[in-house]
């Protein structure tokens, strides 16, 4: 198990996709998974400049903790600002989407429970 993961470790997974997640996005492998626990599972997401999600639910919950960057989320009817430091909760089938409103990558750190863990569905960025 690696205990320590610098910046310069993250492998970043480019998704664009129209559908969801959306354009402009890349996530990591997960950084906290069934090596460590299997209460809860976590990545790093990105979202360049102009790069948003469309409205879309989720069969799980999750959180996010935003690092770098400023951007908009979306829930249900409601729209916040980001910035770092701020921590988003979605609940399982809450519809939401985010959206990066400012000049370099939103950088943020996504914990879902029940864990999940993602596919090879990714294109190395």
């Amino acid at each position: 198990m690696d205990y320590v993961l610098a910046p310069s470790d993250v492998v970043w997974n480019k998704i664009d996709n129209p559908r969801v997640p959306g354009v402009g996005f890349a996530f990591s492998e997960s950084v906290i998974d069934e090596d460590y626990t299997g209460v809860y599972s976590a990545q790093l997401g990105l979202i360049g400049p102009g790069g948003s999600s469309k409205p879309h639910r989720d069969p799980y919950n999750h959180a996010f903790y935003f690092v770098k960057g400023t951007g908009s989320v979306h829930i249900g009817q409601q729209t916040w600002d980001l910035e770092p430091g701020t921590i988003v909760k979605i609940p399982r089938g809450e519809v939401h989407g985010f959206e990066n409103t400012g000049d370099e990558d939103l950088v943020f750190l996504v914990v879902y429970d029940p864990p999940y863990v993602a596919g090879s569905r990714f294109e190395k960025k």
